[in-house]
């Protein structure tokens, strides 16, 4: 690194332990005097339903942020991955293709391609989680209710794939009341690239007084901001994708509601997100490539109110397809990639929630859910430094998973004090069926017949005690102990063949189950008449049998990594400023996570392993800024609204290689004008042109996408 390099890494590094030490400062000190100045605006209460029971965030004793719907489609914020970014400790883990991504929170990181997540995803009550799919539900975020982004282990509520975390998107019901139409375009051009362009259209339609009906139809296209020199191609990774659902609700009587709910999701990406240079960004296939996904999801949800208890019943049906193909060369090593696949998964949940007002809250349930997942595979790898490997084949994977859960608390003293226990037992049942062959470059060639099935069983109990006291209304503390965990993975023969020949790797076709404690200190604090919002939690985890994802040119497998251990914690500020109409956010975090006991196995092919070194995919700490102001101008009831945002994320490494992305610093802004049903705003994203790269996947790179500016339009009528 130069010398110029070291001074701005440094200087980063500064600013954000500044930033997070300022926050900490206010965290510790909130409950000082009041301020002399009077406020016009107050922070809203947000409700969520972290605990599976509708409460007020601050109450939750829990670290769970919600973002709403309306803050995220003010400031053009599209998907998962983008809001992300404004969450302590979260990141993203992988992205093949718009549709194939992968998130971490708080160092539980995962593959890219393969194996179980270690986030949970949920679509409104639906488990999204596929068995052996690490990726996350791709939704489009317009006529959102509200994100909530759980963090640390949940396996007591949402089961095993859990252990680092769950996002959750909450879609808007059908309102039996009134009908409403809302819509919104936008417009962008992407730096030395193309355009983007995107329309949305939200229909709610009452029926009668007890039934309702409510769509959402979203298109768009997002330009290639990619090189691909040898096709003589210029915008390479373009992607256009059409996203829609359908929600009906019937409400026959005060007690009982009935819910469905029809989802798709169609994206068509040339090439895929994974780049060999980054300034510019810049793919070296030379052929034509895509990797296109899509799912149909069918939901039904049955509320019925006993008075003392709600019953929750939800079922679910997803078929989701992907696929990949490749013709490219990384430095020494040439690929040829054909590979489809597809998934579907059955889950159902029953559960009982109280509704007594007295001090004793409990909740109980069981859940079901069948997954299967198969592909067939067509890969050809040739090097100059290596060994040439062709695989050919298909497998099949099923999952299958009965799991009952329970917690309880009681409300001591006029609920000062909340002690929580809370226990899930999970039986998961695995089966690969394989039919392969690997031929691996020799003098003789080796040839490995993968034909023979495997399976496996895991019996898992998750605990949960949690503790929270609430000395008045305006704040509270807990400490929260749980543990989560992920069976262990089935991969083919092929898999672990190929891997030990390009890596030196050495895994199983069977690995261990990996589970993963955490215990959590936090707080949070509403201050000054409402006007400061503040909430903070310190943490360390202890992950036993870490399962990981590696490989290089396509060819990957998942290996035990060994034993890690984390500490970290987090911040989160909202201030409503004495200026009328500004608000000021702040969230920053900071996550040491190393190798604590590695897999002499996995140092023997990838030597820059060693214990002590950050965990892969994992960055050390994020740290985000945001203004927020809205003010009438007084004239013809114009009401001028900006907004400015800036994210910091340290850099982190890539398991296959050791290589180190770079440290990001994103700076956003917008603004523009609103008016009864009418909202232009201008904006521009990515300002300085921020090339990354962001993240090192299997020797190829992530970029951020290039300083685009454009304009966004909303029409939302009162009818």
């Amino acid at each position: 690194m130069d010398t110029t390099s070291a001074l701005c890494a440094h200087a980063h590094m500064r600013a954000m332990r500044v930033a997070l030490l300022g926050a900490t400062a206010l965290f510790l000190t909130g409950t000082g005097a009041q301020p002399v100045f009077a406020q016009e605006a107050q922070i809203e209460t947000v409700v969520v339903t972290a605990e599976k029971r509708s409460e007020d965030i601050n109450k939750v004793p829990v670290t769970v942020q919600a973002i709403s719907g309306e803050d995220l489609e003010r400031q053009g914020i599209r998907d998962i991955k983008s809001a992300l970014a404004f969450i302590p400790g979260a990141s993203l883990a992988g992205e093949t293709s718009q549709g194939t991504t992968a998130y971490q929170l708080r160092g539980g990181s995962t593959g890219d391609t393969t194996g179980d997540a270690t986030v949970a995803s949920y679509l409104d009550d639906f488990a999204f989680s596929i068995p052996s799919v690490p990726f996350a539900a791709p939704a489009d975020l317009f006529d959102l209710q509200r994100l909530e982004i759980l963090k640390g282990p949940q396996g007591t509520l949402y089961g095993s794939s859990s252990l680092g975390g769950v996002v959750k998107v909450v879609t808007n019901d059908p309102d039996t009341e009134k009908f409403d139409v809302r819509a919104a375009a936008s417009f962008g051009a992407v730096h030395e690239h193309g355009y983007n362009y995107s329309g949305d259209l939200m229909v709610n339609l009452p029926l009668d007084d007890t039934l309702a009906v409510r769509g959402v139809i979203s298109g768009k296209h997002l330009s290639g901001y990619s090189l691909v020199p040898a096709l003589g191609i210029r915008n390479g990774n373009n992607d256009d994708t059409i996203t829609g659902r359908v929600k009906v609700l019937w409400k026959p009587t005060e007690r009982l509601s009935m819910l469905g709910s029809f989802w798709r999701f169609d994206d068509q990406q040339d090439f895929t997100n994974r780049m060999d240079g980054f300034d510019p960004p810049m793919i070296n296939d030379v052929g034509v490539g895509n990797s296109p996904t899509s799912f149909t999801l069918v939901t039904g949800k049955i509320n019925y109110d006993f008075d003392f208890a709600t019953l929750t019943a939800t079922s679910g049906y997803i078929h989701r397809h992907n696929g990949l193909k490749a013709l490219g060369c990384q430095v020494d090593t040439c690929f040829d990639a054909r590979i489809p696949g597809k998934s579907l998964s059955f889950v159902q949940e029953v559960r009982l929630t109280s509704n007594d007002e007295g001090p004793l809250h409990w909740i109980g349930g069981m859940f079901y859910q069948y997954g299967e997942t198969s592909s067939n595979t067509f890969f050809n790898l040739t090097s100059d430094v290596n060994p040439d490997i062709f695989i050919d084949g298909d497998s099949a994977f099923h999952s299958l998973e009965w799991a009952g859960f329970g917690e309880v608390s009681y409300d001591l003293w006029d609920g000062m004090v909340r002690p929580l226990v809370g226990l899930r037992y999970s039986s998961v049942k695995r089966v690969l069926d394989q039919n392969s062959t690997t031929t691996i470059s020799g003098d003789p060639p080796v040839v490995i017949v993968s034909t023979a099935g495997e399976s496996g069983k895991n019996y898992h109990v998750s605990p949960r005690f949690n503790l929270s006291v609430y000395p008045n209304d305006s704040g509270m503390v807990f400490f929260n102990a749980a543990q989560g965990f992920r069976p262990g993975a089935l991969q083919t023969g092929a898999n672990v063949a190929a891997l030990q020949s390009l890596t030196g790797v050495v895994t199983s076709v069977q690995l261990q189950t990996d589970s993963l404690w955490s215990y959590e200190v936090g707080t949070k604090w509403s201050l000054f008449d409402n006007t400061v919002s503040v909430s903070g939690s310190v943490y360390m985890i202890n992950w036993n049998d870490a399962q990981y994802q590696t490989g290089l040119s396509g060819i990957s497998g998942i290996i035990n990594l060994g034993d890690v251990r984390g500490r970290g914690f987090d911040v989160e500020l909202v201030y409503a400023t004495p200026i009328p109409g500004l608000t000021f956010q702040a969230a920053g975090g900071y996550n040491s996570t190393t190798i604590d006991n590695i897999n002499p196995k996995v140092s023997a092919g990838l030597p820059f392993l060693q214990n002590g070194s950050q965990v892969p995919n994992v960055p050390k700490g994020n740290v985000s800024f945001s203004l927020n102001y809205s003010r009438p101008i007084g004239y013809h009831d114009l009401t001028f609204i900006a907004d400015a945002t800036y994210q910091y994320r340290a850099k982190e490494s890539d398991l296959a290689t050791g290589r180190q992305s770079a440290d990001l610093n994103i700076i956003s802004v917008e603004g523009g004008i609103e008016k009864d049903a009418y909202r232009v705003m201008f904006f521009v994203d990515n300002v300085t042109d921020e090339r990354g790269p962001s993240i090192w996947e299997q020797g190829r790179m992530i970029v951020p996408r290039p300083r685009t500016i454009g304009m966004r339009l909303a029409f939302s009528p009162e009818l």
